[in-house]
């Protein structure tokens, strides 16, 4: 593999995803000698209002194709909407592109991942599928303390992703490309950080969504989302996001025979810290944490040639999809609940001495801070 300074970073989709985290987060890299300092090519039809320095804009991935002089050491980051990965990623693969990073979901269904895994290996390419809280500092730290025994055996625990984000579901739903539902917002990286400290899971437990009610109709499924996933011996995670709470959080707690670990991860890059300590003691570890910027640093470091590869690859992004299509049927077969209220209970995310607060969900794409 050729080393890090003759990587080109390609950013395809420059909306929120591409634009606000994946170049705000590469150009922080570049300035610590952790990414490419050449020039950025971005993607997209639509002509931005402004780019910074060192950004080239094209229309087309096409013209990308054609700007690079070797494609092979292209860096693709596919921030398109999600129905738009598979075409993007297989028509990378098609030109020869050997180095891909793929927003998640990777795909809408288990069926496509598998099948661009399958054509990214024949290709001799690698995808690398965003995954950023088991790239997290707070998450390691969670880690470390579980590994020092400080809560005996872990025996579960819970995530909520809570944020207002009615403005971007409604424009969601006014393109087929979009999000079609609560369950592929934030909970493909709850799901995965589910799998990385409880292991694989067996079933789906339980599961829920309720609709986003807008002063002047209601989007089906978009206001929030629930599930219960069963892992082996015994351990359960419980998993919401409310994309209709007033208020932000990304909170997670792991429960253990002898306690109980609270992890609060950055809301947001405006204040990139989080926070870790063992419920019912007075400490708190504060520390700086950028997981999407950790995720891509790895990233890159592996497509370099200088690291391993980030956790959470395709395997386990197949897995976490499976695990939601199992959830969305679930869902449906149950009905959806009413609102937030008729679903608090099921969450069962209070009761940490206070400190762990119910919540019924939330979820989206956005909400990865640099």
């Amino acid at each position: 593999m050729s080393d890090l300074a003759k990587l080109r970073p390609v950013i395809v989709g420059y909306g929120h995803a591409g634009r606000d985290l994946h170049h705000r987060c590469l150009l922080d890299l570049a300035e610590r000698g952790l990414a490419p300092r050449g020039e950025v090519l971005v993607v997209d039809p639509r002509p931005p209002a402004s780019l910074p320095p060192a950004t080239c804009w094209l229309p087309t991935l096409q013209d990308a194709l054609d700007v690079l002089s070797h494609v092979e050491d292209g860096v693709f980051h596919v921030t398109t909407p999600v129905g738009a990965h598979v075409p993007a990623v297989e028509t990378l693969l098609a030109a020869g592109a050997k180095r891909i990073v793929l927003e998640k979901p990777v795909t809408r269904t288990s069926a496509e991942a598998r099948r661009l895994a399958a054509e990214a290996s024949a290709a001799g390419a690698s995808i690398i599928p965003v995954s950023v809280w088991p790239s997290s500092f707070v998450t390691r730290r969670v880690v470390d303390l579980i590994i020092a025994g400080r809560i005996g055996t872990p025996i579960g625990l819970n995530m909520a992703q809570n944020k207002p984000r009615f403005r971007r579901s409604a424009a969601d739903t006014s393109h087929e490309a979009g999000h079609r539902s609560a369950f592929e917002v934030e909970l493909p990286h709850q799901v995965l950080l589910a799998l990385h400290l409880g292991g694989p899971a067996d079933d789906v437990i339980d599961a829920a969504s309720w609709d986003m009610r807008l002063p002047d109709r209601s989007l089906p499924g978009m206001g929030g989302a629930r599930v219960r996933l069963q892992h082996g011996g015994g351990f359960v995670s419980k998993l919401s996001t409310d994309l209709t709470s007033p208020m932000r959080q990304r909170r997670l707690t792991v429960t253990g025979t002898a306690g109980a670990i609270v992890a609060d991860y950055p809301i947001s890059g405006e204040d990139d810290f989080g926070q870790v300590w063992i419920s019912g003691e007075r400490d708190r570890h504060v520390l700086p944490d950028g997981p999407l910027s950790r995720f891509l640093e790895q990233a890159y470091a592996y497509l370099a040639g200088t690291g391993p590869a980030p956790n959470a690859g395709m395997d386990s992004h197949i897995a976490a999809i499976e695990l939601l299509e199992q959830a969305v049927r679930l869902a449906a077969r149950t009905g959806r609940a009413r609102d937030r209220a008729d679903s608090a209970d099921s969450a069962d995310s209070a009761g940490i001495d206070g400190q762990y607060e119910t919540t019924a969900g939330r979820v989206e794409e956005e909400v990865l801070q640099c």
